[in-house]
This record gives structure tokens, C-alpha cells and sequence, in this order.
């Protein structure tokens, strides 16, 4: 009795892996395979910004760029990463996941306002970065990405190639 029953939880268990898909094959409404912390460490890395940013803590990327806390209702973002300056730079990359990317986008274009004026202020140098910011959304909407930082060219190929995977 013992033995059938573990063979018939080893056969539901061995059927239950089989018929999945593979990586990369998410159809339509699912979330991607690749995590906005794995998309966004992969940009600061290509974009050699390891010396001039940190990962932030996610109530900080939250409250930084949405006024929110994660998980709340009202947040216009369902995951999300993002790099800070360390430094007085104005370094940043962000990835966001979302059902809203027009709001996301409206409430990073309000953060590089706040953050333009207070480099014209203290920074003047860096305001040329956060005039010229990278803010790109993937062809299904899902995914948004911000990038600032000094080969605009260069961050928009990246961030083309991020929105892809």
C-alpha cells in the first residue's frame, strides 16, 4: 500500500515538470522569465556604472520614484529594481514592470524634473544626463526602463537589447 502510494506521488510529481515551457517561451499575460533586478544589474554592468551607483533597497526605488510602498494597491508598478548614485553624479538605471507604462513614464519624467533641478542647483554639470535620459518601454508595455548616464548612445542601444529578452 505504502509503495503504491509513493509511486503515484512520484508520478504526479514527475508529470507535473513535464509539458512546461522553456526558458524564454512565455505567451502572452504571463510575466517574463528575467527579473527587473536581473535586467537592471545586467545594464549597470554593461554600461560600466558598478563605480558610480548602488543597488537601491526596494521600499527606497519605490518611494523614490512613486510615492509608494511595494505591494500597495495604488503603486503603478507590480516589480521593480533600480541603481542610485553613489556619488555627486546623477547616475541612475531603473527597471519597472507594470500594466500602466504611460503612468510609469509620466512619474519618471516627474523624478528627472526634481532631479534636474536640484543638479542646476548643486550639480550643473549633470543636467545635460538627466536632460537626455533614456526612458524606453518594451513593445508590449510591460517593461520600462530608465537609464542616466553619460554615453546616452551607447545606453539606448543597451536598453534596446534589455527590452528584447
Amino acid at each position: 500500500m505504502l509503495k503504491k502510494f509513493v509511486s503515484s506521488i512520484l508520478a504526479i510529481v514527475l508529470l507535473a515538470g513535464c509539458g512546461g515551457k522553456t526558458e524564454g517561451e512565455a505567451s502572452q499575460g504571463e510575466t517574463p522569465s528575467v527579473s527587473c533586478a536581473e535586467i537592471a544589474a545586467d545594464l549597470v554592468s554593461e554600461l560600466n556604472l558598478s563605480d558610480v551607483v548602488s543597488e537601491a533597497k526596494t521600499r527606497t526605488v519605490y518611494g523614490s520614484f512613486f510615492n509608494t510602498r511595494e505591494g500597495d494597491e495604488n503603486s503603478p508598478v507590480t516589480d521593480a529594481a533600480a541603481y542610485l548614485p553613489t556619488e555627486k553624479n546623477s547616475d541612475t538605471v531603473g527597471v519597472f514592470r507594470t500594466d500602466d507604462a504611460e503612468t510609469v513614464k509620466t512619474l519618471l519624467e516627474e523624478y528627472l524634473s526634481a532631479q534636474k533641478a536640484l543638479s542646476e542647483m548643486y550639480s550643473p554639470e549633470e543636467v545635460f544626463k538627466i536632460s537626455n535620459a533614456v526612458v524606453e518601454t518594451s513593445e508590449d508595455g510591460k517593461t520600462v526602463i530608465l537609464v542616466v548616464c553619460n554615453d546616452i548612445e551607447d545606453a539606448k542601444a543597451k536598453v534596446q537589447a534589455a527590452l528584447q529578452r
